[in-house]
């Protein structure tokens, strides 16, 4: 069984609108024991309006005139027999591009089958005796596969599962993705490599590569390496949902590099990171990536809490990214400098898709300029009471340039207060 009561508070804002939300959440999860390999899990999410800010901001207990959120997120059938787990119905998966997002109160659930197989190596056996989501991160094994076939989801503000996705409200056929994760020890350093394939019916086809290399220089320091590429066609099945988005095709690539070190007993990491996005002319934003299940999570090495290169469309970004922990690990602080150039940019909006190739509306800004800070800290309170913690994530995001442009509302800022007790 786990258990979640979560205490929030949110604030979004520019120079035009200020919205606030404060709300009561939590989760609580079930996962039978296991017969002959069987076994079920079940779980609940809910969000409820506290009394303050009704209605200003929809994101944690729903949109207007909803004062909360209660969902069954979870209901799935597992079997687990060695090397192999299989599930079945609403359940949790973590892939690089559909995944939870815990964002908000309410992590993003998918109704379909999932799979992962330890094909070599020591396999992940007491992480599927819980409710967790089936993924290839985390496992001891030295070469494991991972296949999710999904036809609807619920997302993280959404108190019913629905066919359609972040792009319409039609009804499409969901997705599938296949993964491939090889871990080695080589010469003393450690390499880390996947590779995934989705399709994405009726929007796109995907394919995502990442490669991350450790090396240790010293005792408590070492050197961190990465590369990430992602690739994007037309999916070329059944209905075209981009006519929707007033395009008629996808052609997008996205390269990433990261460069860095590890160090001290807490195993903090401060990295160079970047990504670039080329322009591919007359399909979907020129060159942008298609994602219908995946908000700024992180996938990029440039992504922050409002912004990242996925969303702007061609362009690219650089910075600074950094994790420190204090107190034996009690305390984890995460800060993050990141600079964007778009090549079309709209001051800093990106969720609207009803101009010319699917681009927000209005005349198009060249070369826009944005820079985004990320600030983020959570401390365990387990010594005043177990499965405490408090939390504060704070993010701002200036867009530059706007020299006879209207369209502007700067600083966009985001902030998040989060007091949670796990059970």
């Amino acid at each position: 069984m786990l258990g979640l009561i979560n205490f929030s508070y949110l604030n979004h804002g520019h120079t035009t609108q200020d919205t606030h939300s404060m709300a009561l959440g939590g989760h609580l999860y079930l996962h039978s024991p296991s017969y002959v390999g069987l076994s079920l899990g079940v779980g609940g999410d809910f969000a409820t309006w506290t009394g303050f800010y009704q209605h200003e901001d929809p994101e944690l207990t729903g949109p207007y005139p909803s004062h909360g959120i209660a969902i069954l997120r979870l209901g799935y059938l597992q079997y687990h027999y060695g090397p192999v787990v299989v599930r079945g119905g609403r359940e949790f998966i973590n892939t690089p591009y559909a995944n939870m997002d815990y964002y908000t109160f309410n992590p993003r659930a998918f109704t379909g089958v999932a799979a992962v197989w330890d094909v070599l190596g020591h396999p992940q056996d007491a992480n599927w005796a819980g409710n967790g989501p089936l993924t290839l991160s985390g496992s001891p094994a030295t070469v494991s596969v991972m296949f999710a076939r999904e036809f609807s989801y619920a997302s993280r503000y959404s108190a019913t599962f629905t066919t359609g996705n972040r792009y319409t409200d039609a009804h499409t056929n969901g997705f599938y993705t296949v993964g491939l994760r090889y871990q080695s020890p080589f010469l003393g350093n450690h390499i880390a490599v996947q590779l995934w394939d989705y399709n994405f019916y009726g929007f796109a086809n995907m394919f995502y590569g990442q490669a991350n290399f450790s090396a240790p220089i010293e005792q408590n320091l070492a050197l961190l390496a990465g590369f990430q590429m992602i690739a994007e066609g037309n999916s070329g099945a059944g209905t075209n949902f981009l006519h929707a988005l007033n395009a008629n095709s996808v052609d997008a690539h996205i390269y990433g590099g990261r460069l860095g070190v590890e160090f001290g007993t807490e195993h903090d990491t401060v990295a160079l990171v970047g990504n670039y996005s080329p322009i591919n002319y007359d399909s979907f934003r020129h060159g942008g990536l298609i994602h219908p299940y995946n908000d700024l999570s992180g996938t990029e090495y440039t992504t922050t809490m409002q912004t990242g290169i996925s969303d702007f469309g061609p362009g690219y970004a650089y910075g600074i990214a950094s994790n420190f922990g204090f107190l034996q690990h009690k305390l984890l602080v995460n800060a993050s400098f990141i600079r964007y150039v778009a090549r079309y940019g709209y001051g800093g909006s990106a969720y609207s898709y009803n101009g010319a190739y699917g681009f927000p509306t209005g005349e198009a800004v060249p070369n826009q300029k944005l820079w985004s800070m990320d600030v983020g800290f959570s401390y365990n309170l387990a010594s005043v009471l177990r499965g405490l913690t408090v939390a504060d994530y704070t993010d701002i995001s200036v867009a530059q340039n706007e020299a006879n442009y209207p369209q502007y509302h700067n600083p966009y800022f985001s902030n998040r207060f989060y007091l949670k007790y796990h059970f």
